[in-house]
Parts: structure tokens; C-alpha cells; sequence
């Protein structure tokens, strides 16, 4: 199961949106959450990454991939046993 988030444009709850999805994945057994931020800002990508790498958060997701090209977009994969 892949889940999607787009926070493009910019809200500003949008660390509540992250957890939100993580946690659907986490209890849905979901492989991938796709992270789409758009053409925004750097600072925009710093504080999304900064939140997907707090303590708690980051003990939820195996693996963390960022891409560049055009959209900016983060691929979550989660690892199930």
C-alpha cells in the first residue's frame, strides 16, 4: 500500500498532516508514504526533514529518499517483518 501527502501549497499545520499520514501508514501496514512538497522553498524542505528526523518519528520509517527533479517530493519506505 502506498500512501500520499501533498503539501504544496504550503499550510502551516503541516507537521500534524506528516504524523497523521505516518501513523495511517504505521497501523495500515503501508510499504511507501510519498511526501510531495512542490516547487517551494528550501526552508520548506528543512523543516519537513527536521520533523521526519526527530527521535520518534524516525524509529517509524526504515528508509528516507529524496528526489529534486522538477517536484520536490521525499519517499518514505517502511520495512515489514
Amino acid at each position: 500500500m502506498k500512501l500520499k501527502l501533498n503539501l504544496y501549497p504550503v499550510v502551516p499545520d503541516m507537521e500534524m498532516k506528516m504524523a497523521k499520514v505516518l501513523k495511517e501508514a504505521v497501523v495500515g501496514g503501508a510499504s511507501l508514504v510519498e511526501v510531495a512538497y512542490g516547487p517551494a522553498s528550501d526552508s520548506v524542505k528543512k523543516r519537513i526533514l527536521n520533523f521526519l528526523n526527530r527521535k520518534e518519528i524516525r524509529r517509524l520509517y526504515s528508509r528516507l529518499e529524496k528526489t529534486d527533479k522538477g517536484w520536490g517530493r521525499i519517499y518514505l519506505h517502511f520495512r515489514r517483518e
